[in-house]
């Protein structure tokens, strides 16, 4: 039986320590231990806080490969990713060295106390519309366009800060 590659986003974000080499990191391992090939990064953008604003400010980046990997096993891989570099689960919103969320996969459409895709979240979410748009912007989820939702969402409290992270050539 074949399974078949589907396109997986992610988003990540960090507001702890040194923001943009968490990131980077992040992406390094993700793309570099094998059930995720490469295909985009976006920029790392500096963000304000969201949910709970009363910390630091965040850098987020996007990212899009292929897998064959079933949702689970994406939570599971991305959540092993995090305890890699240090992630340590406080409270919801709140500071973390970093956070890698599945936004979407392929086609799927899970809804779980675990997790949901596409991420319910990702339309009220400039910080993750515009780099998610920088890569994907033809992209459609539910019927909705990336590039519009980041147009409609605006780009207060949003600037680039670095370049988009690529893998090392080996």
């Amino acid at each position: 039986m074949t399974v078949a590659m589907k396109e997986i986003g992610l988003g990540f974000g960090s507001n702890v320590g040194d923001k943009v080499a968490n990131l980077h990191r992040a992406m390094e391992l993700v793309f570099s231990r094998g059930p995720i090939e490469f295909l985009a990064a976006s920029s790392v953008w500096r963000t304000a806080p969201w949910g709970f604003v009363d910390q630091d400010w965040f850098a987020n980046a996007c990212a899009v490969g292929r897998t064959e990997m079933t949702a689970d096993e994406a939570i599971a891989f991305t959540q092993g990713v995090e305890a890699d570099i240090g992630r340590e689960k406080t409270f919801r919103w709140g500071p973390r060295v970093i956070d890698v969320d599945i936004l979407y996969l392929g086609e799927e459409r899970v809804s779980s106390e675990r997790l949901v895709v596409p991420h319910k979240e990702i339309f009220n979410r400039p910080f993750v519309l515009a780099p998610l748009a920088e890569i994907r912007p033809d992209l459609e989820l539910d019927g909705k366009s990336i590039r519009r939702a980041a147009e409609a969402a605006g780009s207060a409290g949003l600037s680039r800060l670095a370049n988009p992270w690529k893998p090392a050539v080996s």
